[in-house]
């Protein structure tokens, strides 16, 4: 809550306060994703880690979350948003639906963006 409050001087007299609540800015979160590519021949002899997200303008702690109708040969560090491919996933192009939150802070508020992210094995 915030409180202003007005006074008269000289030969004006009387006092108003008015008190209202600011509120918390809308969170900035944006998030930009790309393909990425793993080669069959390195997958094949064991799991693979890539970085497709990239994370800004963000307030407050950021999780991922992967999401319903998401491939099950690919999952997502919930802290650092890195996709793992398992080993011996076979070629083609996989998807992963995944649920960026950001927490907010004092002064911003939380916000969420579902991003799918391709990974292609060739």
């Amino acid at each position: 809550m915030a409180l202003v409050t007005i006074e008269g001087t000289g030969s004006y007299v009387g006092k108003i306060s008015y008190s209202f609540k600011i509120n918390k800015a809308n969170n900035p979160l944006a998030v930009t994703t790309k393909l990425k590519t793993v080669k069959y021949t390195k997958v094949k002899k064991k799991k693979q880690v890539v970085a497709p997200i990239t994370v800004t303008k963000k307030q407050g702690t950021v999780t991922f979350v992967k999401q319903k109708g998401s491939s099950t040969k690919l999952s997502i560090n919930k802290t650092t948003g890195k996709i793992t491919v398992k080993k011996g996933t076979k070629k083609g192009t996989y998807k992963i639906i995944v649920k960026i939150n950001a927490t907010g802070n004092a002064n911003y508020n939380a916000k969420y963006l579902i991003k799918t992210i391709k990974v292609k094995v060739k």
